[in-house]
C-alpha cells in the first residue's frame, strides 16, 4: 500500500494521468476481456432487471442499507431551525415555496429488462467508460465483473436512482443543500474535479438517514456529469478541519464507503484526508476495516496547505485552505422556470427517438465487433500445422507435398488471421465512434430527465448542455 501511495504522488509530480485499462487505451487482452462481458451482458439482455442472475446462475444480491431512521438516531426530531432558517425535514422546494419540476416523473424505459434498463445506467456515458470501470474493479475477471455490473444495475433499478435524478435537489433536505457538506470546485494537477467534504458541517441529527442518501446519490450523480475522456476520475478532499465527535455518523460512512466501491468503483483518483484532530488516527482504524483494499491505496494524508499543494495548484486551492482559490460555497436556490424544458413531451420524444435509433445500432456493432474478436482469438489456439508426419505407409514423395501443402496452409492461415484483426479493429473503430454519438445523444435527453443544480446555475457545464 505505502508502495501504491509513493506511485499516487509520483504520477502528480509528474502530472501523469492513470489511463492503463482506460477508454482508448485497451491492449489486446483488455479489449477481449471487454468483449467477453459485453457477450454476456447482451446475453442477458431479455431478462427482467429483478430476475437477473451472476456469472454462476445465482440471483444477484445488492446491498439495502437497511438502516432506517429509528434505527440512525434515537433522538427527537431537532425542534427549531437546523441551519439557515432550514427546518428538520424541510426540502429545497418547499424553501422556494412553488414547484421546480413542472411535470410527475415517468419512466421512459420500455420494459424492465436489462436490455432497456442498462441504458438508463449508462446515461450520459460513453457506454465502455463505465463497463471498464468494473472490470478494472475486479482485475479483468471477466465473470467477477460481470455480478459487480449487474448489482450495480440492480440497485439503480430497485433505489429509483432515475427519479432521483429527475427531481434532483427540488426533494432534498434544504439544510444539507445550504451547509454544503459536499460540493465541486476546482480541479487537482490532473484536472480530475474536485469534490470538497468538509465534515465539521454535518451532524447525523440533522435529517434523516433516507435524506441523507439521497443527498449522496444527488452528489455523486453531478461528479459523474463532470467525468468525460481522458479525467474519469474524482479528487477527493475529506476536510477534517474543525472535525469533532460529534460529526461521526457511522451509517453515513458505512454507506458512503459501499456506494463507492460496489456501485461507483473506479471513480477515485485520490482521496485526500486533510487536517484530521489528534483523535482521528484512533476512528480511522476503526474504519479502514470497512474501505475496499483498492480505494484504501488511494488515501492520502495531509496536514496543511503544503500537503494538499502536492495535489492542488494554489489557484485551484481554497483561500481557506491555504491557497489562492477566492470560491466560498453559497447554496443558490433553483429558479421556478429553470426547468421548464422538461415539460415539452414533443422535444422530449424525438431526443428519447433519436437516441433509442442509436442504440439499436450500437447493439448490432458491438455484436459484429464480439463476433469479430471471437473469430482472432480462434487463431490462437488452433493447434500448429508444422511438423505433422505423414500417415504410415506413405511414399517420401507424398511427405513433400504434404510439407509444401502444410507452408501453404500456413500462409493461408497467417492472412486470413491478419484480415480478422484487421476486421476487428476496424469495428472497434467504428464503434467508439457510435458510442460517442449515443453519449450525446443522451446527453441532450438528459434535459428532460434530469432537473437543473447548483452546478448549472454556476456555469460548470457550458456547452455540455443544449
Amino acid at each position: 500500500m505505502a508502495n501504491q501511495a509513493a506511485k499516487i504522488i509520483d504520477q502528480f509530480e509528474k502530472g501523469e494521468l492513470e489511463l492503463k485499462g482506460c477508454y482508448k487505451h485497451l491492449n489486446n487482452f483488455e479489449r477481449h476481456k471487454l468483449q467477453q462481458l459485453w457477450s454476456k451482458l447482451i446475453d442477458r439482455f431479455d431478462v427482467p432487471v429483478n430476475d437477473l442472475v451472476g456469472a454462476n446462475n445465482s440471483l444477484i444480491k445488492i446491498e439495502t442499507f437497511s438502516a432506517d431512521d429509528k434505527q440512525v438516531s434515537q433522538k427527537d426530531i431537532p425542534k427549531g431551525v437546523i441551519y439557515n432558517g432550514c427546518k428538520f425535514g424541510e426540502t429545497v422546494a418547499d424553501k422556494v415555496g412553488e414547484p421546480v419540476v413542472p411535470v410527475k416523473y415517468e419512466n421512459i424505459c420500455e420494459n424492465d429488462t436489462l436490455g432497456a434498463y442498462i441504458w438508463q445506467t449508462f446515461r450520459e456515458d460513453v457506454p465502455d467508460t463505465l463497463v471498464l470501470r468494473f472490470l478494472r474493479a475486479r482485475k479483468w475477471d471477466v465473470d467477477k465483473a460481470l455480478d459487480m455490473i449487474l448489482a450495480a444495475i440492480k440497485w439503480r433499478f430497485a433505489n429509483n436512482i432515475d427519479e432521483i435524478i429527475y427531481y434532483g435537489e427540488s426533494a432534498n433536505d434544504a439544510s444539507l443543500m445550504f451547509k454544503g457538506t459536499s460540493f465541486i470546485h476546482g480541479v487537482d494537477k490532473l484536472k480530475h474535479p474536485i469534490v470538497w467534504a468538509p465534515s465539521a458541517k454535518h451532524f447525523q441529527k440533522d435529517q434523516s438517514f433516507s435524506q441523507v442518501k439521497r443527498y449522496l446519490i444527488c452528489i455523486m450523480e453531478a461528479v459523474r456529469q463532470m467525468l468525460h475522456y481522458p479525467h474519469e476520475r474524482v479528487c477527493l478532499i475529506m476536510d477534517l478541519t474543525n472535525h469533532s465527535n460529534s460529526n461521526m455518523d457511522w451509517p453515513f460512512t458505512k454507506m458512503f464507503l459501499k456506494l463507492l466501491e460496489a456501485y461507483y468503483p473506479e471513480c477515485l483518483a485520490v482521496a485526500i484526508i486533510n487536517n484530521g484532530p489528534w483523535f482521528f488516527s484512533g476512528v480511522f482504524k476503526m474504519i479502514k476495516p470497512l474501505i475496499d483494499p483498492t480505494v484504501a491505496q488511494k488515501i492520502q494524508f495531509a496536514k496543511n496547505a503544503d500537503g494538499l499543494l502536492k495535489f492542488i495548484d494554489q489557484d485551484q486551492l481554497l483561500k481557506s485552505r491555504g491557497g489562492k482559490n477566492d470560491y466560498e460555497y453559497k447554496y443558490i436556490l433553483p429558479d421556478p422556470k429553470e426547468n421548464l424544458l422538461m415539460a415539452n413531451k414533443e422535444l422530449k420524444q424525438e431526443a428519447i427517438s433519436k437516441r433509442k435509433e442509436i442504440i439499436k445500432e450500437l447493439i448490432q456493432i458491438t455484436k459484429e465487433w464480439v463476433a469479430a474478436g471471437q473469430k482472432v482469438a480462434s487463431y490462437r489456439t488452433e493447434p500448429p500445422l508444422s511438423g505433422i508426419t505423414p500417415a504410415s505407409g506413405a511414399s517420401k514423395d507424398s511427405g513433400s507435398s504434404t510439407t509444401a501443402a502444410t507452408s501453404e496452409s500456413a500462409s493461408s492461415n497467417q492472412t486470413k488471421k491478419e484480415e480478422a484483426i484487421r476486421t476487428e479493429l476496424e469495428l472497434h473503430k467504428k464503434r467508439d465512434e457510435c458510442q460517442e454519438r449515443l453519449a450525446k445523444a443522451s446527453l441532450e435527453l438528459d434535459s428532460f430527465t434530469r432537473a437543473r443544480n447548483i452546478y448549472h446555475r454556476l456555469g460548470c457545464f457550458g456547452l455540455h448542455r443544449i
